[in-house]
């Protein structure tokens, strides 16, 4: 064969020698010219005779001749290493041409035994003509003194045979010995045929099973772009090619599968950007355990369906921290739980707002509440921060008194805004009985006391000039409307009086009132173009905020503009919110609000993802848990290890690689915790989805095997072999798996055939016997068993029965049934038999490979004592060989038919048993043979045979079974029944 398949036809090929290659090292330097054409019999074996060349020099010349030939052999000798490797395969293509080809290109490769080209080589000297054996030779024997004449009439002298003539010619004993096969020779050598053959064909059944799984395997793990590699492969043969291919392309081309097992870890680290790196830190104990206590208790809540405030207490932690970031928190988490209206519910809101928040776009109706609560959020908080003024001073004038809030709020005005801007800004406004009436109004209105804001305009009307005299109107309508917006009429009025009033008046003029304007802005949303205050005002951010939240108009009907860029919709307000990103909303380092922005605006995706990135990973995931229970998050449907996943310009949060990515650090050491925190990852989309359940699952099943606490997690064996029920057992529900034998089909089955493939038998056989799989619990102890006494050698024992002292000073066995196979096999052998219940759900099948394999062990142990007799005793007595001390040979044969029926892990240890019994044999014809003169000569005779017909019905019966059991042991058998 040649590189690139069968050799030219046409072509003769160098013929091997008898006792090496011809070759000279010329040639061998140059494998691809033109081979000799002066044999006639080298292409019956297809074999190139360079190569046997090449073998035939590394043989002599030893190690360092061997690489420099083989090297000198296998590449051209213009290809350097250096070479590129289109040159190489171009070299490759070029000398390809020059290969040798085949005198007898019909005739195929042969594949035949020893025994058949014996049979072959008869056949062929029969049909060939003989010439007789005159030849040139003798030429040369005489040149060397050698008389070829007389050694042949030597050899013709010799006798042949008792009626052979000794005169008979060259030419008559080769036809003669052509004929000299006997008939019983072709039948021997028709079995070792077939023997050999059924030999070959098990081997090639082998390799063609392992290279099937191997396919299966390839399929299974490896992407390949074939195209692309196809283009690369005519790149290198210098075929033209029309697609440019890039290195990034070629990498792509070639790639294991994420779907592997190992390759895409749930509880892995995430990659994260280069800002994540230090939210990740570890964050103190008291934190870490006061979140799991909250998380468990949702967990429990949830499995009794009673209401849990899962906002108010994260918020209730934030309280005994001081830093910046965890007050940051408190606010989020305050935030979130006056949006759920958590202290008033009395029924569970897990999954409340799912449905509205789902949808392609956010329902009107969620959009407004959110709005709203957000706004009384920072209404609230600014009433309590005049408040908190308020009520420090105790030396207030006493016009601020009684405290009302109409008094807070002009004690605020004169403490904080005349001190902060000077009289100007105060004299700029409408003063009256030296009241800052319009500055009233917008604090009034900026602290949430809409009735209070109505109460002064309705009682000071006459204070307002004939171009005011409608507002009172207007405040009272804005209230009454829940601070959505004006009727179309009055919408319509208030927005002539504010155009009439400041559309020719720039912001510096004295007579412009920054108050005034603010006020009309918001009440009636006018001049949207222009969506700013005043810079008198000197916003906060919070007061920014809340001005933005409060000139929405998308949830009034009537507010709403025909002109497209009169229209203002909270999408609006958050792309702005985006657009100016943390850096704005962060300049103070003692107060950020970037990430309580987002929260008000119902960016809850992006919160989470700054969160993570810029605060702890810890609060991310505490803010997407309880966003997820009650529905406020879009979570990624794809399995890509980034926390943030952008599809179909929606932001999506990768729950389950946020979760398991949180539990790394303590699944080792804390794997209840981290039960409790996988478990929440089936909350995703609306709890009974199939795809987050499986996530799910899967996560689960890892910390399983990872963590390797089967009692805690799944449940507990007693002595008995009843359960206890683990945790995850008990809240199997909250995974979507209330049907408990789903339950042991997903996560527990499915745990142990993950241990079963890593070849964790011990954590199998438990984990089987949680799932309450008895059946398989048996097969796998029959496996592993049959394993370990066919593969053991017979001289050492299986159980060694070492101590070791403890720190206490009592000795403790090293083997224990937590360790070792046999002892395990024995004690569950123990338990199951106690226990009616597992009996019934073991195969009688299984109970009976069981009741062969245990007895070998004590076997074994009787052959490592030299207990000769014990060992023959029980090997009779497991009856699984045959022990017959008769010429019973029927009995032999029924024995040997009956392997046919075992199991393959019997048939596994038959050889060892018989390697048993014969080696005992041997070892008590020894003692009769070395025992003392005297005593009963005749029953040590009878004894004596008595083995001998042993041995030989065990030779038979392995005769009988041989292709069933390796061949070392057969010869085995065989010399130890000859030393007897």
């Amino acid at each position: 064969m040649s590189l690139f398949g069968l050799k030219p036809a046409g072509q003769p090929q160098a013929a091997p020698s008898l006792f090496g290659s011809t070759t000279t090292l010329a040639q061998l330097a140059q494998p691809f010219s033109a081979a000799p054409t002066n044999s006639a019999t080298a292409g019956i074996h297809g074999t190139n005779g360079a190569q046997t060349a090449a073998t035939a020099a590394a043989n002599t010349a030893g190690p360092l001749a061997f690489t420099k030939t083989a090297n000198a052999a296998l590449l051209p000798a213009q290809v350097t290493p250096d070479a590129s490797l289109n040159r190489i395969l171009k070299d490759l293509l070029d000398s390809a041409h020059n290969l040798p080809k085949l005198s007898h290109g019909n005739i195929a490769p042969i594949n035949l035994t020893l025994n058949e080209l014996r049979k072959e080589t008869q056949e062929l000297l029969r049909n060939e003509k003989f010439n007789g054996n005159y030849t040139k030779a003798h030429y040369l024997l005489s040149k060397s003194g050698v008389n070829a004449s007389e050694i042949e009439s030597d050899l013709e002298a010799l006798p042949v045979g008792g009626e052979e003539s000794a005169v008979a010619t060259t030419g008559e004993k080769h036809a003669r010995t052509t004929n000299l096969a006997p008939e019983g020779d072709d039948i021997e050598n028709y079995f070792i045929a077939k023997k050999d053959e059924t030999i070959l064909n098990a081997i090639e059944q082998s390799l063609a099973s392992a290279l099937r799984d191997f396919d299966k395997f390839i399929s299974l793990s490896v992407s390949i772009d074939w195209k692309v590699r196809k283009d690369v492969l005519k790149k290198q043969l210098g075929i033209p090619v029309s697609t440019k291919i890039s290195k990034e392309d070629l990498a792509k081309s070639f790639t294991w599968k994420k779907a592997l097992p190992e390759a895409n870890r749930l509880l892995a680290p995430m990659a994260s950007s280069k800002s994540s790196t230090h939210s990740t830190k570890q964050v103190s104990r008291d934190k870490f355990e006061s979140n799991a206590r909250v998380v468990y208790t949702l967990n429990e809540h949830r499995l009794e369906n009673r209401v849990f405030s899962v906002f108010s207490n994260f918020e209730e932690l934030c309280k005994s921290s001081v830093d910046s970031k965890s007050k940051q928190m408190g606010e989020i988490w305050r935030v979130l739980a006056e949006l759920c209206d958590e202290k008033s519910a009395k029924i569970s809101q897990e999954q409340l707002f799912w449905e509205q928040y789902q949808k392609p776009r956010v329902e009107k109706l969620l959009k407004k509440r959110i709005v709203q609560n957000s706004k009384s959020v920072l209404e609230q908080q600014f009433f309590n921060y005049m408040d908190e003024i308020y009520t420090k001073d105790e030396k207030k004038p006493g016009e601020y008194l009684p405290a009302t809030n109409i008094n807070k709020v002009l004690y605020f005005i004169h403490k904080v805004i005349t001190k902060n801007n000077g009289s100007t800004l105060m004299e700029k406004t409408l003063n009256y009985n030296g009241v800052p009436i319009w500055a009233l109004v917008y604090y009034l209105l900026r602290s949430g006391l809409y009735a209070e804001a109505v109460e002064l305009t309705l009682a000071n009307a006459e204070a307002f000039n004939k171009f005011d005299k409608n507002f009172p109107i207007y405040m009272s309508h804005f209230a009454q409307s829940g601070c959505i917006g004006l009727p179309s009429e009055l919408h319509e009025r208030i927005s002539a009086d504010f155009q009439q009033t400041f559309q020719f008046i720039n912001e510096d003029a004295p007579e412009f009132d920054p108050y005034k304007y603010a006020v009309y802005k918001i009440i009636g949303k006018c001049d949207l173009v222009r969506r700013n205050l005043p810079r008198a005002l000197n916003l906060s951010i919070e007061d920014w905020l809340w001005f933005h939240l409060l000139i929405l108009n998308e949830f009034g009907a009537s507010s709403a503009s025909d002109l497209l860029y009169e229209n203002y919709t909270l999408e609006n307000l958050q792309r702005k919110v985006v657009l100016l990103g943390p850096q704005q909303f962060n300049a103070s380092s003692n107060h950020p609000v970037y990430a309580k922005t987002l929260v008000m605006l119902g960016l809850y995706e992006l919160a989470v993802q700054y969160v993570y990135e810029n605060i702890y990973e810890c609060d991310a995931v505490h803010l997407a848990i309880a966003l997820n229970y009650y529905g406020l998050l879009n979570l990624a449907r794809n399995s890509s290890n980034e926390l943030l996943v952008i599809e179909n310009d929606t932001p999506q949060i990768n729950m389950s690689r946020l979760v398991g990515s949180y539990t790394r650090t303590f699944k080792i050491s804390d794997p209840k915790v981290a039960a409790q925190y996988l478990i929440l990852i089936c909350l995703s989309r609306g709890g009974k989805n199939n795809d987050e359940s499986a996530k799910c699952h899967e996560a689960l099943r890892e910390l399983i095997l990872v963590s390797r606490e089967f009692g805690l997690l799944l449940g507990e064996l007693s002595p008995e072999g009843d359960k206890i029920p683990g945790i995850l057992e008990r809240q199997r529900s909250l995974i979507n798996l209330p049907d408990i034998s789903s339950f042991y089909h997903q996560i527990t089955e499915r745990s142990a055939q993950r241990c079963e493939e890593e070849g964790r038998f011990f954590d199998a056989i438990r984990l089987y016997q949680l799932c309450q799989d008895y059946d398989t619990v048996v097969a796998l102890l029959n496996k592993f068993l049959s394993e370990l006494l066919s593969m053991t050698e017979l001289s050492k024992p299986l159980l060694t029965g070492s101590t070791f002292r403890t720190p206490e000073g009592t000795l403790q066995p090293t083997e224990t049934s937590e360790n070792n196979l046999i002892l395990l096999s024995r004690r569950l052998t123990g338990v199951f038999d106690r226990n009616s219940f597992i009996l019934g759900k073991i195969s009688p099948k299984e109970r009976e490979i069981l009741s062969y394999l245990l007895p070998i062990v004590d076997i074994r142990e009787l052959f490592v004592r030299k207990d000769w007799q014990g060992t023959l005793n029980r090997v009779k007595l497991l009856g699984l060989v045959p022990i017959v001390d008769s010429d019973d040979y029927l009995e032999v044969r029924r024995a040997a038919e009956a392997v046919n029926a075992f199991d393959v892990r019997l048939v596994k240890v038959i050889p060892s048993v018989l390697t048993l019994a014969m080696t005992s044999i041997l070892h008590l014809e020894l003692a009769l043979l070395t025992k003392p003169f005297g005593g009963d000569k005749t029953l040590a005779g009878l004894e004596y045979e008595k083995f001998r017909v042993i041995a030989k019905n065990i030779v038979v019966y392995a005769g009988m079974i041989q292709y069933r059991m390796p061949r070392e042991t057969y010869s085995l058998l065989v010399s130890l029944e000859a030393d007897l």
